[in-house]
């Protein structure tokens, strides 16, 4: 077997979807993309198709592909992201290795073309069951680092009521009054969350409030003031997506809750609570059959718990594999 390589282009992104769908029947990993989607993925900015894209033919068939994935801010660090997949009909074969080897290589290039002199770590997820790659990225120099949980729960039972604390009134998303104030939430509320960085306004529309997934009408904001809508301020939201990838392989509808963040000072009162029911209730009511999110096995916020108790119950696991470089 030969095996041709050359960059993805963006008229590859259905070759793509099926080379996803096919791994997918094999790695059971619950996730899916259609063309759409990974045309979204090659259109990110912070992808370099000519330098941060591998692609292994055999003939005219897709048989593997590596991505490198830049993060928006290097603070503290610039953690790149690989994303790889091998054709099962072809694994056991090297290619796995050859991505691999060719995002060890090429992570520092990438790294300085948008960030010369950060320092850059390479980053990899792998599904709990896939011992394969776990192997393979120990081999190469990566080492395990966090734990992360999918979790979901149905909509055809009892749901949790909303209880909003005084002084603060929830408004569904609206672009022109919340999106700014939302990023600068949601960077605020994450920096002391593992692995994140801060998003600048491009990459919070690509993949947050821009992403043809967002579902506005099931993501809402909390607001803290007089509640005459003068001065208010934004003080948690909530984003969700829905992936219709998704709903074609499962037959169900689900709402991704990919996005939860709540300002440091006005944490533990229950405003994600209050969101998340909020959400959970327009969902069913809009006709979707559950809802999930994903969530660090040891965020420091407790949303674990949080979590649990709007009936969320852990259905897959994921592992952030992490090779660090070395300071020039």
């Amino acid at each position: 077997m030969t095996v041709r390589w050359t960059q993805v282009t963006e008229q590859d992104a259905a070759a793509w979807a099926g080379l996803c769908a096919r791994a997918e029947e094999v790695d059971k990993t619950g996730e899916n993309y259609d063309a759409e989607d990974l045309a979204e993925e090659l259109a990110d900015p912070l992808v370099s198709l000519e330098h941060g894209t591998l692609a292994g033919w055999d003939g005219d068939v897709l048989v593997a592909v590596g991505v490198l994935r830049n993060r928006a801010t290097a603070n503290p660090v610039n953690r790149v992201y690989f994303d790889g997949v091998v054709d099962p009909a072809y694994r056991r074969q090297g290619l796995g290795r050859r991505l691999t080897e060719w995002a060890i290589e090429t992570t520092p290039a990438v790294s300085r073309s948008r960030f010369p002199d950060a320092p850059m770590e390479l980053h990899a997820s792998v599904h709990e069951h896939n011992t394969v790659k776990a192997g393979l990225l120990t081999e190469s120099g990566f080492a395990p680092q966090r734990w992360f949980f999918t979790m979901q729960r149905p909509l055809d039972g009892e749901l949790p009521e909303p209880v909003w604390p005084d002084g603060v009134r929830v408004e569904g998303f609206d672009h022109a009054r919340h999106d700014l104030a939302a990023l600068r939430v949601r960077n605020e509320s994450f920096a002391d969350h593992w692995g994140s960085s801060p998003q600048d306004e491009e990459s919070w529309r690509q993949w947050y409030t821009g992403t043809r997934a967002f579902v506005p009408e099931l993501s809402y904001v909390a607001l803290a003031g007089s509640g005459d809508g003068a001065g208010d301020e934004m003080v948690a939201f909530l984003l969700t997506q829905f992936f219709e990838a998704d709903q074609v392989v499962t037959g169900r509808r689900e709402a991704w809750i990919s996005t939860i963040g709540t300002l440091r000072a006005h944490r533990r009162r229950g405003l994600a609570s209050a969101l998340i029911a909020t959400c959970l209730r327009a969902a069913a009511a809009q006709g979707y059959d559950r809802a999930a999110l994903g969530v660090d096995a040891d965020n420091p916020t407790g949303a674990l718990g949080v979590y649990e108790a709007a009936g969320f119950t852990v259905d897959r696991r994921h592992v952030t594999y992490v090779r660090e470089f070395p300071l020039r």
